[in-house]
Formats: structure tokens, C-alpha cells, sequence
């Protein structure tokens, strides 16, 4: 057999099969978060979730329209980020510190691969934690600063279908003209030795050709969409590599959310169909039930989250249980950003007094400083409030049937529920557009203080703290792109969760976002 050949070959072979680096070593809980792979850095996810970074990023900086020609890592930079990725200079929402990484997104695992025989080397690229879990850092105006992020905040910028489409777009582009994308790649990155490019050229670029064809123009590889700035479609994702049915549309998008007080949950996701086995699915919680098991019992179900999000097989995930814990009992401690604006103290009293009696018994109960309440206790209440109910029924029980044929038959119990869990709210301040499928811009559209917009641009945008949410004031410059998302699409509706708000005064629901802040 030709060298080409056995390339060609060892490649197709591994690309179906599981072929990880060793693993790598635990961090902190915060850094683990912030930068670890989840042992998703291998040829079986670029089925569906990594791709071949140097080749990509080499694409992607060619076909930029408004690159002005140059192939440089300041230009991949800004690429990157008009689709929403960070790339900060600084960590921030950790007590120790962390390190931001210079050569790549914050979120996106690069590592290079080299099994089989003959090797092929390939440096992958993945998602992680973190390129959804952090925000940017707001001040005091509401502008954001993407210098800056805070681990654990949403990031409600991040747009995967325009980053899915643009990486076809340009790869097919690329193939066009390899000899000038390999050019490319050995520009951005010049320390890529013949080895890899050899592998580029014989292996990965055929496979890649071959894949690409097969897509439409201007398509995606994806049989559903990815969701919009802010938003993923996670359920789809699992139905994908779970080979399970999907629905025509297949629309249960769900909004990112900020992670504090998460220890909280009885069951996970945004229906619950997550729970831990042999406990009861919907229960009441406090600080004392917080403890160290139930934390770990919560963060062994959160590694299954690696098989939609990064292509992990369910053994491979299962294999990241003590990666999970150990980031998971970073998340048990951290806060949200103190809200960075001003806020009336009168005003917030009385929305505290408000919350109580109206949110309260949903959204948990808040004690401590009047400046700095903390979650006390969570009733875990799931129900129906009319809205949009693709996501509660997206998860099916032929997902259920999965879940339960895996290694975490023992470590999940997978059920459709039909309903939506309530969620806490510290840090929702900072979470805009709200809804479980972040179909409303601000809060102040949300308790029906303005009318609810049909079609709104998000992306790259600032807050108003008055009206709290989506904004972009005179002189802003977004960071990312804007999209438009549009109510009247399947699972976008803006619909539901009119009360308690419309039964409260305007005073009183201004007092009640007020409140909000402090959260």
C-alpha cells in the first residue's frame, strides 16, 4: 500500500473510532471549567462537533469578506469573535486566578491527535465549558467589555449556526484552491511541521472534500439549526449522535443560563428530564441539602452534557465524571457579576417585599444583606405557564431509551416530563434575552411594561439597566454580529409567564426589576 493510501486509510479508519490524546491533568475547579477538553479532543467528534482547527481557521480568515486580505492571528481573532466567541485578555468570577489563553477562543480545546499506523497528526478543535458559560464583563453603563470575561455568565452572543455555516462556507471555498489554503495554514501557523501537512493534504482535505459535497451551498452539515446568538438547540444535538428520531423542525431551543446557585437543581435541564436515580425528581431545597454527594451526583449527570455538546460517545463522557466533579464544585461557590449600575435602594425594598409574595414561590427565597440577598431555599416547581412548548416536548422517549442503554443507565434517570423547571435568578440581570428560549429582549418587555417585540437584533450588544436587556445605544459598537430573531418562527414564540406581572402595578413591577439587580 502507498504511503497516500495508508494515510487515506488510517485516517477513514480512526474518524470512526475513538483515538484520544492521554488525559490531560485536573486544574482548579475554575480553570478546569475555563479550558479543559473533556477528553473530546479526538477524530470521533469531527463527526459532528471539533473541527480540523488549522485547516479551519486557515478557511475561515480567507473567505472573511471583510478580512482586507490579511492572514494573520489578528484576523482570526476578529473572525472568531464575530460569531460570538471571546478571546479576552482576563478571567474574572473565580477566586483564584485563571489563565486566558493567547493562541485560541476562550471555550474552543485545541490539541493535536496522532494514532494509528501510519500516524496521521491533526490539531482538533472543540467546544468547551466555556464558550458558552462566559460572558463578557459589563460596566457601569451596560457596555461590555470582551477583554474581560466572567466564567460562569451566559454568553448571549454566541452564535453556533452562523459559526457552523461559515466554517462549510469556507472550507468549501478552501477546496477550491488548496494549495493556497495550505498556504494559509503554514502562515497562521508556522510552527505546523510536514508531518501535519502531509496529513492535511493526503487525509484530512480528501475526507473533508468528500463530506463537503455533500452539503448544499450555502447549507449546513447539520440536519437542524444550531439555535442564534444566545440560544442553542442541545435536544437536537443528543438526537443527532444518539441516531435517534427527529422531528421536522426540531426546534426545542434553549436559551443559555447563568449558572449560580445551580447546586440548587433536583433535576437538570430546562424540563428536568435529568435527575439522579432513586431521588425524588422534584424536590424542595435548601442550603443544608447542598451536600458534598448531592453535588457530585449533579455534576455526574452534567458530563453526559459533553455527548450533544462535544460529540462524546457515552463512555467516553462517562469516563469524565471526576472532570466534571471537579468543576462542578467550583461552580457550588461561585457568584454571578455584582450589578454594575446604579440601583434605588427605596425602590429595590419594595421589590424585594414583591418578590416574596409573587416570584417567591417558584424562584426560591432569597436571604442575607439587603445589598447582596443569597439564594436560602428553591422549591424545584415545574409546570406549564404558556410559553412555547417545542422544548418540553423535544426530549422523547426515545432519548429516555438512550440514555438508559448507556453507562449512565446507573447515573441518570432520563424521563420526558412535558413541563419547564423554574429556574434560580441570581445573575438574571445579566442573562437578557429571557424566556426559556430567550424570546424577549429585556425584563421590562417581559413583565409587560412595553410591549413584547415580534423581531429583535441580538448579538454583540450592550444592556440598558433601565429596562434591562438587549440594547444598543448610540455609539455602541457591537463586538459580535447581530442576528434577528424572529417570535413567529417555530419554538421562538415570546408567549406565556403574563402573571404574576399582570396582575401587579407598573410601580410595583419597575420596583420588582429593580430588585432583580441585586440578585
Amino acid at each position: 500500500m502507498s504511503t497516500r493510501r495508508a494515510i487515506v486509510a488510517t485516517c477513514l479508519a480512526l474518524v470512526a473510532g475513538s483515538c484520544a490524546p492521554a488525559p490531560r491533568p485536573l486544574g482548579s475547579g475554575a480553570e478546569t471549567f475555563a479550558h479543559h477538553d473533556f477528553g473530546a479532543i479526538n477524530f470521533q467528534a469531527l463527526n459532528t462537533v471539533a473541527v480540523p482547527w488549522k485547516l479551519t481557521a486557515a478557511a475561515l480568515v480567507l473567505d472573511d469578506p471583510a478580512g482586507g486580505g490579511g492572514v494573520d492571528h489578528a484576523h482570526l481573532r476578529r473572525r472568531m469573535m464575530s460569531f460570538g466567541f471571546l478571546w479576552p485578555e482576563r478571567l474574572e468570577g473565580a477566586r483564584e486566578p485563571v489563565r486566558a489563553s493567547a493562541e485560541h477562543p476562550l471555550g474552543l480545546n485545541v490539541g493535536t491527535v496522532t494514532p494509528g499506523l501510519p500516524p496521521v497528526k491533526i490539531t482538533v478543535a472543540n467546544l468547551g465549558c466555556a464558550a458558552c458559560h462566559a460572558g463578557p464583563v459589563y460596566a457601569a453603563d451596560g457596555a461590555p467589555d470582551p477583554r474581560a470575561a466572567w466564567l460562569g455568565a451566559p454568553n448571549t452572543s454566541l452564535d453556533l449556526e452562523a459559526y457552523t455555516r461559515a466554517v462549510t462556507h469556507a472550507l468549501k471555498r478552501g477546496m477550491t484552491d488548496k494549495p493556497r489554503l495550505l498556504a494559509a495554514v503554514r502562515t497562521l501557523f508556522p510552527d505546523t511541521d510536514t508531518w501535519e501537512i502531509t496529513s492535511l493534504r493526503l487525509a484530512v482535505i480528501p475526507l473533508a472534500q468528500r463530506r463537503l459535497d455533500a452539503v448544499p451551498e450555502d447549507g449546513s452539515p447539520l440536519p437542524f439549526s444550531n439555535g442564534s446568538p444566545g440560544v442553542t438547540n442541545g435536544v437536537a444535538a443528543l438526537k443527532l449522535q444518539g441516531h435517534t428520531p427527529r422531528d421536522a423542525m426540531e426546534a426545542g431551543f434553549t436559551s443559555v443560563p447563568e449558572l449560580a446557585d445551580r447546586g440548587f437543581r433536583s433535576a437538570l435541564l430546562q424540563d428536568g428530564a435529568y435527575a439522579p436515580p432513586n431521588q425524588e425528581r422534584w424536590r424542595a431545597m435548601t442550603r443544608a441539602d447542598i451536600t458534598p454527594a448531592h453535588a457530585d451526583r449533579l455534576a455526574d449527570i452534567v458530563s453526559f452534557f459533553t455527548v450533544p455538546s462535544m460529540g462524546q460517545t457515552p463512555k467516553g463522557a462517562h469516563a469524565q465524571i471526576p472532570t466534571a466533579r471537579r468543576a462542578f464544585s467550583w461552580l457550588a461557590e461561585r457568584r454571578p457579576q455584582t450589578f454594575p449600575g446604579p440601583i434605588d435602594p427605596a425602590l429595590a425594598a419594595r421589590g424585594a417585599d414583591l418578590y416574596a409574595r409573587a416570584c417567591a414561590s417558584c424562584h426560591g427565597t432569597y436571604d442575607g444583606p439587603a445589598e447582596n440577598p443569597r439564594l436560602a431555599s428553591f422549591p424545584n416547581w415545574r409546570g406549564q405557564i404558556g410559553t412555547d412548548p417545542a422544548r418540553a416536548a423535544a426530549f422523547t422517549p426515545a432519548l429516555q431509551r438512550y440514555v438508559a442503554d448507556s453507562p449512565y443507565r446507573t447515573v441518570i434517570d432520563a424521563r420526558h416530563t412535558g413541563q419547564y423547571a423554574a429556574p434560580p435568578l441570581s445573575g438574571v440581570w445579566s442573562s437578557a434575552p429571557y424566556l426559556h428560549n430567550g424570546s424577549v429582549p429585556t425584563l421590562a418587555q417581559l413583565m409587560l411594561l412595553e410591549s413584547r417585540a415580534e423581531r429583535f437584533a441580538v448579538g454583540g450588544h450592550a444592556l440598558d439597566f433601565k429596562t434591562v436587556g438587549v440594547a444598543y445605544p448610540p455609539g455602541h459598537a457591537p463586538w459580535s454580529r447581530r442576528a434577528i430573531y424572529d417570535t413567529r418562527q417555530p419554538g421562538r414564540s415570546n408567549r406565556g409567564h403574563e402573571a404574576p406581572f399582570d396582575s401587579l402595578s407598573r410601580e410595583d413591577r419597575w420596583a420588582l426589576i429593580e430588585y432583580l439587580k441585586r440578585l
